[in-house]
This record gives C-alpha cells, sequence and structure tokens, in this order.
C-alpha cells in the first residue's frame, strides 16, 4: 500500500480518480489546485503524485516543476493527465490524455509505482515532526468537512451564508496548518531560497489576481511602474509573503498595493481599510506566538517576516486605530 497525491480541480474527477486509486488498496490525499498539492506533498511525502494539467493558481506544469526542486520530493513520480497537452513534462514520469479509459489509469498506476523509489522521510527536528504531525491530523477533518459543505452550496438564504461563512473558517484552518509546517521549517533553518532573476511586477501582479479570485467582490487598487522592476529573488517564497499579506488585507474589505523602485531597494506596500491595530500590538506582529489578544493571522506574518529577512529584507507595519494599516515589504536590489 502506497500514498497517492491526487491534484484535479473539478470534484468529480477528483473523486472518481480517487476512488480508483483507493480501490487498488492504496491511501489518497487530495488537493483541488496546484498550490494545494505542493502544500500537501512536502506535508504527507506521497510516494506518487497524480495531477491534471489545466488547475488555478498552479498548472500541473508547474507542480512537476515545482515538486522536482523540492529536497525529498524529486525522486517522487508524476503521472500528468491533460485533455489539451499533446505529450507530457519532462519532469512527469508518465502521461495520459483525457478522456482515458479507467483500465489504462490503473495499469498506469501499478506500473509507475513498482518501479517508484522506497519512500524516505528527511531527517526532522522534532518542532518538525510535530508540524506535520498536526497539519496531517487536520487534513482528514478538513476534508470531510469540505465535503459535507459542498452538499450545502446550494442551500437558499440565510443558510447559504451561514455555509460560506463556515466555508471561510475551513480556509483558515488549513491556512494555519500550513503556517505551522513554514514557521517550524524556518526556526529550524530547513528553509533555502531558490533566487532567480525576474521581474518583481509581473509576480506581484499574479498574487493579486489569485487574491481578486479568492475574494469575488472586494476591491484591489493596485499602482505599479510601467515598466520592468528586475530583481534576484524565489518566485514561490517571495509569492507567500503577498499572499499573506493580501488575504488579511482583503478580510478587512479593502485592499491597496503599491510598488516602487529605486536603484537601492524595491518597496511593496499592502494596505487596507480595516479598523487598525492597537499600538500596543505592533511590536508584537512578526512573532510567532505573541501574547495578549490573539491575532487569528499572526503565525502566517511570522513566516511572511521569516521569508523577507531571508531575501535580505524586512517586513515592517504602521497602522492607527480607525485608520486601517499598511504592511511594507523592502528588498535590496542588485544592480
Amino acid at each position: 500500500m502506497s500514498l497517492v497525491l491526487v491534484a484535479d480541480d473539478e470534484p468529480a474527477v477528483l473523486e472518481v480518480l480517487s476512488q480508483v486509486i483507493e480501490d487498488l488498496g492504496h491511501d489518497v490525499v487530495r488537493a483541488r489546485d496546484g498550490e494545494e498539492a505542493l502544500a500537501l506533498a512536502r506535508t504527507h511525502r506521497p510516494r506518487l503524485v497524480v495531477t491534471d494539467h489545466m488547475m488555478p493558481r498552479m498548472s500541473g506544469m508547474e507542480l512537476c516543476s515545482r515538486l522536482k526542486q523540492e529536497p525529498g520530493l524529486r525522486e517522487v513520480p508524476i503521472i500528468l493527465l491533460s485533455a489539451v497537452l499533446q505529450q507530457g513534462s519532462p519532469e512527469a514520469s508518465a502521461f495520459l490524455n483525457k478522456p482515458f479509459e479507467i483500465t489504462d489509469f490503473e495499469t498506469l498506476i501499478h506500473d509507475v509505482l513498482e518501479k517508484a523509489p522506497a519512500a524516505a522521510l528527511e531527517p526532522a527536528t522534532p518542532v518538525e515532526a510535530l508540524s506535520r504531525w498536526v497539519a496531517q491530523s487536520l487534513q482528514g477533518p478538513l476534508e470531510a468537512a469540505r465535503e459535507q459543505l459542498r452538499t450545502l452550496r446550494d442551500l437558499p438564504p440565510p443558510g447559504r451564508g451561514a455555509v460560506e461563512a463556515l466555508s471561510t473558517q475551513l480556509q483558515s484552518l488549513e491556512r494555519m496548518g500550513h503556517y505551522l509546517q513554514d514557521a517550524a521549517r524556518l526556526s529550524a533553518g530547513s528553509v533555502t531560497l531558490r533566487p532567480v532573476e525576474g521581474d518583481l511586477r509581473r509576480h506581484l501582479e499574479a498574487s493579486v489576481a489569485r487574491c481578486r479570485t479568492a475574494g469575488p467582490g472586494v476591491p484591489v487598487e493596485v499602482t505599479v511602474p510601467s515598466e520592468a522592476v528586475g530583481l534576484r529573488f524565489d518566485p514561490e517564497r517571495l509569492a507567500q509573503v503577498f499572499d499573506v499579506l493580501l488575504s488579511n488585507a482583503a478580510r478587512q474589505g479593502g485592499v491597496r498595493v503599491e510598488l516602487e523602485a529605486s536603484p537601492e531597494q524595491v518597496l511593496v506596500r499592502v494596505s487596507d481599510r480595516g479598523p487598525g491595530i492597537p499600538e500596543a500590538e505592533l511590536p508584537r506582529l512578526f512573532q510567532p506566538f505573541p501574547e495578549g489578544p490573539a491575532r487569528g493571522e499572526a503565525l502566517g506574518l511570522y513566516v511572511a517576516s521569516e521569508l523577507a529577512k531571508l531575501h535580505g529584507g524586512a517586513l515592517s507595519a504602521e497602522s492607527r486605530p480607525g485608520e486601517g494599516a499598511t504592511f511594507s515589504v523592502s528588498l535590496p536590489r542588485v544592480a
């Protein structure tokens, strides 16, 4: 018996693929998009990944590439599925065109797993092991709760509002599981950057687009330079920083994003329209487990701050009660 990660954004297809694999005697972890699949792969260390090509937030092709860059996941075989591609990815071990026969899928699962290397977990610190255990323990109940919510999504008001509120809370719990793992790895010093030269403006705009998709109806104002903003950075890790700040601001009802560049540094500001943060809380914002009144996203802000530091930069906050809050990411610019 092996653990297989299955990623597909169509619930019916995800259910069918998962059931076929479970009928073959294997355990299944399910993901609804590429980013969730990457996070679950880091947590569960599957022996095989099965992924669709066309998915939101991160495509199957990009997921293949990301997995091959991850320590402990590079050797995990990947089966790529697609209705539009004529051939697979160089990073994928096998490829199937949609639609396909279930018997062909079963045979491919068997053949790929038979050739797959034995799973080997990297040594983990006690804190990393605990965070991984917590995230894995949360996954089952969260998936069951999401499944129940999907059966209730067609309820008329006011029941629909209650379902949407519960869905938001589940997403928050899911984020906390991911933040906990990242925080543990950061505190253990096991997070390394993979920097590339790129246009930061384009990557920031991609994070803004994800924010708009996740929170439709939330106004997002964006001010960026007309020209490319060159910088050396890790796209995935900096996207985590932006996603934390944007999602926090979106929950306050409105977002303003500004990107400024000088020869010495790049500055990204994310402002919200919320009630603001009490002055006494500001020094504790970027601690992993701050004392005093609990802030639901404290762990996410800690992760974002530490990732900014790994880039040689910093994350800071300013706020006045009743006037919202502004979070600023400063990053040194290499000439």
